[in-house]
């Protein structure tokens, strides 16, 4: 049943209708009829349909629009027969729909041009970034700076492109230039793994040779062999590089073998491969061998050059057969090769570290004399001669000479003369040279002024201290920790501690941090020139520098404070030790005790002893014989001796010294017995005896006027290698004096003097003087007159009791020499009193305006 039209129907609006009715049937039959068999069939035919539907081009356009049209008027015709619509209704509703789609397909198109376009911008913004980063590796490459080469490398790895050959090839040259063989090797391998492709002939012998230069054999022969592997065929330069790498260890048979490897190869060697392995002969001191290969190159077609024959002059410089190196010299020369700088140069150096100054000075004027003009090189061989010798004047000589060639002497040449002069401690020299330097425009670099200070080690003189510092500041160069420890130095040898301060406040100024070395040379000039108190200052302020004071340190101080005998000082030292827990050194303890010891405080030196006993520092045997010592001052045998058999109970070998304070000890108290005892026991035990040894037995001896034991003692001094000296004898002779035997007295002062004259010493007063009082109190004044005669013409003084005691003898005689006698005892009465006088204060006359 149809429904009523809504419009009125006209005969055009019919005949459309029919039109439109029959081609949508059409339309739907052509529809229904394709039926796909498979799911695949079905996608396929969907993806084909939306790409035709969403397709930009004029013929896509006009079909979608048909079709979309077509499917509209359907839609209509299936809705006229339950609803009519209006044809302008339906014509509206076409065209809206049609403009609506257009639009939807171009929104979707500019979508997906612009996001094709982004991905075509950011795909050429990384080439841009990978393309800049592989001209940044080559010229990284080609400057040497193979970190930004290999950092510009690893950034191309990191964004995933591929390096491309010649970016390997690059980066491993660049390695193997700097002689880097590990990192080559390794980005070699890199290569190897990439894919890329296969490094060519020259990187391959780059990297050979870069283990040549290291004298990585091992690793040359390794990618000498592996080139076959790679591609490449080894060439004549591949071979030279493994035959130089084998001369640069001096294995001369494994050069040999690898220049037949080469022949048997087809490579023909050439003039370098022979003169590599010369260089392996010259290395390892063969010049007999070197000598055969030169032979057998020549018979096998290369001619050997200026390079050949100075391996050959080197290898017999080296064996030490100047002769033979100079005839190859010669020979050179004959057969058409023009000997170079170096042909000299091999001969001038031996002979020049051979000391033999002289011949090769004539080697450099025969060099002239050839028409080779010598370089710096040459003259610096010679320099270092002189050096070594110390031998200013020749050096200063040889520089003249240099000059006057026109060879224009560089840094290390002045470095040389520098050196020379402070061998000599010339610190006159030193400056000069700097001087020249300055002049000449040669830069002093940290050697020159290094090797300057060593001049200072023994100068005194603040002021060229001065000087060196301008010439540092002339030259750009600031001065360091040690120059002005140096300069600080130069001070203290001067003994101008005022002086050596100013230093150090120039030194804070400068920015210089002042080291443990500043401040001990510091607190050891104070301590040295006796400013105690300013020593103990400069103490202070280094514990407050925040430096760690040594005991060395502290030691400086001590022992310069125990040495004027301020034992309570000293003391207060070691109290500052403590509390800076810093351990004190048996050195120190040893100062300490000493001091003790000669002061005669028994007391203080036993309990520092003891102290140090109990400390964690071991007593040794100079501890125990500064006590024995204070023993003996104090005349205490008891204590001496106990603490001798202490020290044997704590495992120290008693020495020398502590025998004979044990035996002064002994002499002090008069006891022979116990003094012989001990001389016995020092011998038993191995210890050498001295003469101070025999001097304190036989004075031990003459204080018990014992006067044979004491004879006999000087009597046995030869059989243990001694010979007894002006104390020996004039102990003696003392002691017959006090024995009342002054002839015995006599007798041992005429081979006293026998005795020393043979040696050419001279005989002291106290035997003169000995022996007159003996005549005197035995009552033979003329004989006593004839021994101090005697001494007078010697130039030897007479003591006043000698003068008095014969002036007495001829006063009771009443002789007439009286009065003579009386004369010199005034006369030298007066010279004693002129001597011991004071000399008066003169107040300055004011100097004229």
């Amino acid at each position: 049943a149809k429904k009523a039209p809504l419009l009125a129907d006209t005969p055009s609006t019919v005949a459309k209708h029919s039109e439109l009715g029959s081609l949508r049937v059409h339309l739907t039959l052509s529809l229904y009829s394709l039926e796909p068999t498979t799911i695949g069939g079905i996608m396929a035919f969907r993806s084909s349909c939306y790409s035709f539907l969403t397709t930009s081009s004029t013929i896509n356009i006009a079909v979608r629009t048909m079709l979309l049209a077509v499917a509209t008027s359907f839609f209509f015709t299936a809705l006229d027969m339950h609803l009519p619509v209006p044809a302008a209704v339906e014509e509206l509703t076409v065209v809206g729909l049609l403009l609506l789609l257009e639009l939807s397909f171009n929104s979707r198109r500019q979508t997906s041009t612009k996001k094709q376009s982004c991905g075509v911008e950011r795909k050429i913004k990384e080439e841009d970034i990978v393309s800049g980063l592989l001209g940044r590796l080559q010229v990284a490459a080609k400057a040497g700076d193979t970190d930004a080469a290999e950092a510009a490398m690893e950034k191309i790895l990191a964004s995933g492109s591929k390096p491309t050959l010649v970016c390997y090839g690059a980066l491993i040259s660049a390695f193997a230039k700097a002689g880097h063989v590990k990192r080559a090797e390794h980005w070699l391998e890199a290569l190897e793994a990439s894919n890329v492709g296969s490094p060519n002939g020259i990187c391959l012998n780059m990297l050979i040779s870069a283990c040549a230069k290291s004298n990585a054999v091992d690793r040359a022969e390794y990618w000498l062999a592996k080139m076959p592997s790679l591609g490449l065929s080894p060439d004549v330069m591949s071979y030279n590089a493994v035959i130089d790498a084998c001369a640069r260890t001096g294995d001369v048979t494994r050069a040999e073998n690898w220049l037949d490897k080469m022949k048997t190869a087809g490579t023909n060697p050439n003039v370098v491969s022979y003169s590599s392995v010369l260089h392996a002969c010259a290395r390892s001191c063969d010049a007999s061998l070197a000598e055969q290969w030169l032979t057998r190159m020549e018979k096998e077609g290369a001619e050997p050059n200026a390079i050949c024959y100075n391996s050959v002059i080197n290898a017999w410089c080296k064996e030490g057969n100047m002769r033979k190196a100079a005839a190859w010299l010669d020979q050179m020369s004959e057969r058409g090769v023009q000997p170079t700088v170096n042909s000299y140069s091999t001969i001038i150096d031996k002979l020049a570290k051979a000391g033999d100054i002289d011949a090769a000075e004539n080697w450099l004027a025969r060099m002239a004399e050839a028409g080779v003009e010598a370089d710096a090189v040459s003259y610096n061989m010679l320099f270092s001669a002189c050096s070594k010798t110390g031998d200013c004047a020749r050096a200063s000589k040889l520089f003249d000479h240099m000059l006057k060639r026109k060879v224009v002497p560089n840094t290390i040449c002045f470095n040389l003369l520098i050196n020379t002069h402070s061998r000599q401690g010339d610190v006159s020299g030193v400056l000069c040279r700097l001087r020249q330097m300055r002049e000449q425009g040669i830069q002093a670099d940290r050697v020159s002024f290094n090797t300057s200070l060593k001049a200072f080690s023994r100068c005194a003189d603040p002021k060229a201290a001065d000087q060196m510092l301008e010439e540092m500041h002339a030259a750009g160069m600031k001065p360091d920790v040690a120059t002005y420890n140096a300069f600080i130095a130069v001070c203290m040898r001067a003994k101008d501690a005022k002086k050596a301060e100013g230093w150090l406040c120039r030194m804070a100024k400068a920015g210089v941090k002042a080291d443990a070395v500043s401040y001990c040379t510091m607190i050891d000039a104070f301590a040295q020139s006796g400013e105690l108190h300013r020593a103990e200052q400069w103490l202070e302020k280094m514990e407050g520098s925040g430096l760690q004071v040594s005991s060395g340190t502290y030691g400086l101080l001590v022992n310069a404070v125990a040495k004027m005998g301020d034992i309570s000082r000293v003391e207060r030292i070691f109290k500052r030790m403590e509390q800076a827990a810093v351990e004190v050194t048996g050195s120190t303890y040893n100062a300490l005790i000493s001091a003790c010891a000669r002061k005669g405080d028994v007391d203080r030196a036993e309990f520092w002893l003891k102290r140090m006993r109990a400390s964690s520092t071991q007593a040794d045997v100079a501890s125990y014989s500064s006590v024995i010592h204070a023993c003996a001052k104090a005349s205490d045998l008891t204590r001496a001796e106990a603490w001798i058999e202490q020290m044997e109970q704590d495992g120290v070998q008693a020495n020398v010294v502590t025998f004979n304070s044990a035996i002064n000890a002994c002499a002090r108290c008069g006891d022979v017995e116990r003094a012989e005892h001990w001389f016995k026991k020092m011998v038993k035990q191995g210890v050498q005896p001295g003469v101070l040894t025999f001097n304190s037995l036989i004075n031990a001896c003459a204080k018990a006027l014992h006067l044979d034991r004491a004879e006999k003692w000087l009597r046995d001094m030869p059989n243990h290698g001694l010979q007894p000296d002006d104390v020996t004898y004039s102990t003696v002779i003392h002691a017959c004096g006090a024995a009342q035997e002054p002839q015995r007295a006599d007798n041992w002062l005429k081979a006293m003097l026998s005795a020393l004259y043979s040696k050419g010493d001279k005989p002291s007063s106290f035997c003169y003087n000995s022996v007159a009082q003996a005549w005197v109190r035995g009552g033979d004044v003329d004989r006593a007159i004839y021994w101090l005669s005697e001494a007078e013409s010697l130039g030897v003084e007479v003591s006043l009791a000698s003068l008095n005691s014969v002036v007495s003898a001829l006063t009771r005689a009443r002789r007439h020499e009286a009065e003579i006698w009386s004369a010199k005892v005034n006369r030298s009465s007066a010279a004693r009193n002129q001597r011991t006088e004071k000399p008066r204060f003169r107040a300055p006359r004011p100097e004229r305006g």
